[in-house]
């Protein structure tokens, strides 16, 4: 979502969705929880929501929203990389027929260069998946 506009068209989406997640329920000495009943005010809920919110559905699941996301933010980097190992290989006086060898060398470097770093790959990785949340 990255608009107002975009939380009215899919909040009926989120509201649904979260329907098949969760409940509220009648506690009973059952140790099963799936067979306890379901509260009428939770089934009121689920029909205001069926009801009120269908104008607001855009049949977009929120796994949907998250996986495209990453597939843009992954086109984005991919297309960064691109760039910049072009801009490297033109400081590095490369032509365009060695590019693809520049890029296999480059690689090496890179990986030498990640070995060398005072705080381990892991961490970073971790650090950035934090800043990203994107599943």
């Amino acid at each position: 979502m990255r608009s107002w506009q975009d939380v009215r068209d899919t909040i009926g989406d989120a509201f649904t969705d979260s329907l098949k997640r969760i409940r509220y329920c009648f506690p009973t000495p059952d140790a099963n929880r799936a067979r306890w009943p379901t509260h009428g005010l939770w089934r009121q809920f689920e029909e205001i929501i069926n009801e009120d919110l269908q104008q607001n559905c855009a049949g977009v699941l929120p796994n949907d929203v998250i996986n495209a996301n990453c597939v843009a933010k992954m086109r984005e980097l991919d297309a960064l990389l691109t760039g910049v190992l072009i801009t490297r290989a033109a400081i590095s006086d490369m032509s365009g027929d060695g590019f693809g060898e520049f890029m296999g060398q480059h690689v090496e470097t890179l990986l030498r260069r990640v070995s060398e770093h005072p705080v381990s790959v892991e961490e970073r990785i971790v650090k950035a998946r934090g800043r990203y949340r994107l599943r």
